[in-house]
């Protein structure tokens, strides 16, 4: 059986009792408990406080068929309310069993107490005792008897040293993706934690005052412990089977705690509801430390993203001639000529020298493995990869004309009489080509090449010759 406790804050010291209580009702009737600390409801945002609205988006999860029961501590979560958004709220979960801590004129209540002894921690039992025997029954129970709640409140000393343990090695360390969750887990695990859990949404979900949440049907789990096993998943679960996920055969009593940042809810977190999280501020930290994790993940990611595109545009301009044809002649890498620079000497080449007699040698390298070399090494060594190859080319084909035309594509033109160059040309760069994998350690820097000889035609243009060395070049690929 799954209890929802719907309350304002631990740092309230009737709630804390109130939680002391339910805890132990849990524990002896053997069903688990989950605390929503969600604050207050505000009709308007507080100038000290502008976002202390977005707790009280926690309750949304509560409205889940997850829940057997709720229940509210109304008077406290709508105490600066009206009567009338009170209601609104409680009308909320209607499809759900609600037992309200304070009577409330329409809504169910749990047995009112009547003793001064530990009188918010016997509220507390009360409200669970009355939610199972509802649950069972479909009625509520006499009053339970008085209960003595034994609860030890830990040092505050201790669990700043905790919050202190927990900030240093989140904050300071750097993690590979989003492994700071795992992280997280792991460091749990050492302070009596057995059961935690941090579901974050793929994107930051919209919530102001104005615009309301709109739960999303689905949330990724980031890091996940299951009585003291841990499980570093990553992937997307319902949003109304999150606390069934921790459900097993032993009973457990959870707190959760939303994950949020300016108008933006991030996702929630679930944890056992152990004796350091009644301390002051103590939960609220644990989940700020999470919010700053979640927040600095969402900023990686998005620069990763970025520069991902600054990347494409970079490649996009090396290859595109229009927007070449607008910043020189000059390779911004390799400070040979680039598109623009070898088409503009080419044809100055062929209108000058090209004649009767003479032939045209022209020469297309692709360097297929550069797209690789980029994504397992980075685009830093993809950059030096080409200007090892540009270094090879210029020493090969050394008097002739040749530039970068793409991001990892060359073309090379020479006007010549002499016999046998071009096979000269093939036998350099075979050799070159045998040099380059024998020199490679990390990865295969390896060329693919066309090279093809024109005699003189007045009607044959540069772009021809270009569009028949590439089909080439394109047989020699499909049949290699």
């Amino acid at each position: 059986m799954n209890i929802g406790l719907l309350v304002s804050e631990l740092e309230d010291k009737e709630v804390k009792k109130i939680c002391i209580g339910a805890k132990q009702a849990a524990n002896d009737r053997q069903i688990n408990l989950v605390i929503m600390p969600g604050g207050y409801l505000i009709s308007e945002q507080e100038e000290d406080d502008p976002f202390s609205y977005q707790y009280s988006a926690l309750f949304d999860y509560a409205n889940s068929e997850e829940f057997d029961a709720l229940i509210i501590d109304i008077d406290r979560i709508g105490k600066t309310a009206t009567i009338l958004k009170k209601e609104a709220f409680l009308n909320k979960f209607s499809e759900i069993p609600v037992l309200t801590l304070t009577e409330q004129e329409g809504y169910m209540s749990i047995n009112q107490i009547e003793t001064d002894h530990d009188q918010f921690e016997q509220i507390g039992y009360e409200a669970v005792y009355d939610a199972f025997y509802y649950v069972s029954e479909n009625k509520l129970p006499s009053p339970a008897p008085v209960q003595k709640c034994s609860y030890i409140e830990n040092d505050s000393l201790q669990a700043i040293k905790v919050l202190s343990d927990i900030g240093y090695k989140l904050l300071n360390r750097k993690y590979q993706s989003e492994k700071a969750y795992s992280e997280f887990i792991k460091i749990a695990s050492s302070y009596e934690i057995k059961n935690c859990g941090i579901y974050i949404y793929d994107k930051k979900v919209r919530n102001n005052i104005k615009y309301w949440w709109n739960k999303p049907e689905e949330i990724t789990v980031k890091g996940y412990m299951k009585n003291g096993i841990i499980v570093n998943e990553d992937q997307s679960i319902s949003t109304g089977k999150i606390i069934s996920s921790f459900v097993g055969k032993n009973n457990k009593v959870l707190i959760a705690g939303n994950i949020f940042v300016g108008e933006s809810q991030l996702g929630i977190f679930i944890t056992d509801f152990i004796n350091s999280v009644l301390t002051d501020y103590f939960f609220k930290n644990i989940v700020s430390i999470l919010t700053g994790v979640a927040r600095v993940s969402y900023l990686e990611k998005e620069l990763r993203k970025t520069n991902e595109e600054l990347y494409e545009v970079q490649e996009e301009l090396a290859r595109d001639d229009s927007v070449l044809d607008h910043i020189g002649d000059q390779d911004y890498l390799t400070g040979g000529l680039n598109r623009r620079g070898f088409f503009a000497k080419a044809y100055d080449l062929l209108k000058e020298n090209f004649g009767p007699g003479r032939v045209a040698i022209v020469a297309y390298i692709h360097m297929e493995s550069l797209k690789g070399i980029n994504q397992m090494f980075g685009h830093e060594e993809g950059d030096r990869a080409v200007k090892k190859v540009s270094g090879i080319l210029e020493e090969v084909f050394e008097g002739c004309i040749y530039g970068r035309i793409r991001g990892d594509e060359f073309a090379v033109i020479d006007i010549t009489n002499e016999d046998g160059k071009a096979d000269f040309f093939r036998e350099q760069m075979s050799e070159q080509n045998a040099n380059l994998l024998s020199e490679s350690t990390r990865y295969i820097n390896h060329l693919q090449y066309s090279i093809c000889e024109f005699g003189y035609d007045k009607n044959l243009s540069l772009r021809e010759m270009l569009k028949e060395t590439d089909e080439n070049l394109q047989r020699i690929k499909s049949n290699k």
